[in-house]
């Protein structure tokens, strides 16, 4: 249930501005909620939960664009594919140089490994 308040006769929901962050529009117009982005804030250790998070969508997406036997289903895992890519693209384009985990390991690389290949 999201909180409400009543103020000069209309009713808001105090989450609606939160939302309203979230709502993107894709190049044909389609508006949709951008909850990879949004994931990565969700995290206890943000980069290696999100990682993780990056790795289920994109097996998902994969075996969705790959296996369904409709058309127009398999038309929507390619927008999700197209939608993945460009926020691993924003990510990578937006790191530091030569970041690593605590555990050594090339942020760009795992990164770059979560790309959803054509």
């Amino acid at each position: 249930n999201w909180p409400v308040s009543h103020t000069s006769g209309r009713t808001t929901f105090q989450g609606a501005d939160h939302l309203r962050n979230l709502l993107r529009e894709d190049e044909s117009g389609l508006h949709y909620i951008d909850y990879l982005r949004a994931s990565l804030s969700e995290f206890d250790n943000p980069y290696v939960g999100w990682l993780g998070f990056l790795q289920s969508h994109k097996e998902l997406v994969e075996n969705g664009r790959d296996n369904s036997p409709n058309a127009t289903v398999r038309r929507k895992y390619v927008w999700l594919m197209n939608y993945h890519n460009a926020v691993v693209d924003e990510a990578l384009s937006e790191l530091e140089p030569n970041a690593t985990l605590e555990d050594g390991l090339q942020l760009d690389e795992l990164l770059e490994a979560r790309r959803i290949q054509n």
